[in-house]
């Protein structure tokens, strides 16, 4: 009898045990988890003091608002500063109507077929073609077979290439976050697919539409290879350099700043390069914050949220 009992009272000796080091591991998983996320704040914050040690010594109103100097010291980027946001705004404009209206249609008029295929597979080869491959693509159309020369509008077309697929898939992903009870609704109330895809499902997901939005943007921004061979690593000189006409040369800050540290010869190129270093860290930061606002407020305005 005893020894019936024995191999019950085994386990039951065990749970404890097994009880503590389950908790142990849980605490263990949950201090890497916690670790892993304070190395990405720390590693954000040594990035952003390193570059303030090194570019906030170069910052002034001159240097913001002053055209580059290719000669002397002093020069500033003023000029490349209003082109990242031209060429940024310009791509955003023919991006996001496109992408947007593709990842509509794939996801919510789309059905199983060749045609959805081919689609997704035109997307996803499109977003494996590496940057400086694209920029040799705008260099081949727009500069050489359109005659452009270097300009915004080629650069912005050839962003706009570049990131057409990351943006569908953001748009297609925002709109699967929605729940299929809102659409459900809205058309048991009597309103058309394009009524509650306008009118419920957009407003839905604008957060997360936003979010894509401003990674896109950031990837605008810090773009170099492709806007090298296109819109060109040089701004106008004169009252040009601040031109709104799209066939204007169009030297970006990005450019600008890996042109300072490769092939700048001027006195300063160093410091001018981690000023530029700064202010596109700024510019990205600043944009970064103002759309997750703007998307937070839309929402909340849209949803009632």
């Amino acid at each position: 009898m005893m020894a019936s009992l024995s191999p019950a009272a085994a386990p039951a000796r065990g749970r404890p045990e097994t009880a503590a080091k389950r908790r142990a591991f849980d605490g263990l998983m949950t201090g890497v988890l916690w670790a892993a996320a304070l190395a990405i704040i720390v590693l954000l914050g040594f990035f952003i003091g390193y570059l303030l040690y090194l570019g906030a010594p170069v910052m002034s109103w001159h240097f913001l608002t002053a055209p580059p100097s290719e000669v002397t010291a002093g020069g500033g980027v003023g000029p490349e500063i209003f082109n990242s946001f031209y060429i940024l705004i310009l791509t955003l404009l023919f991006t996001t109507p496109i992408a947007t209206a593709g990842g509509i249609y794939l996801q919510e008029y789309a059905r199983p077929g060749a045609f959805t295929t081919l689609v997704q597979f035109c997307a996803e080869s499109l977003a494996t073609i590496p940057s400086i491959v694209m920029g040799l693509f705008g260099l081949l159309i727009f500069v050489t077979y359109l005659h452009w020369s270097f300009t915004a509008l080629g650069g912005a077309l050839t962003l706009t290439i570049l990131n057409l697929p990351a943006l569908m898939r953001v748009t297609q992903e925002a709109l699967q976050s929605v729940p299929n009870a809102f659409r459900e609704g809205s058309m048991a109330l009597g309103a058309t697919k394009w009524q509650t895809i306008r009118r419920v499902v957009l407003p839905s997901a604008i957060a997360p539409l936003t979010t894509g939005i401003v990674l896109i943007a950031g990837r605008i921004f810090g773009e170099t290879a492709a806007l090298i061979f296109t819109a060109g690593t040089s701004v106008s000189a004169g009252r040009s350099a601040y031109d709104f006409s799209p066939f204007h040369q169009a030297e970006t800050l990005s450019v600008h700043l890996w042109y300072t540290h490769s092939e700048g010869l001027v006195p300063d190129a160093a410091q001018v390069g981690n000023g530029s270093a700064l202010v596109l860290l700024i510019m990205v930061l600043a944009f970064n914050i103002g759309a997750r606002l703007l998307g937070h407020t839309l929402s909340r305005r849209l949803t009632g949220k």
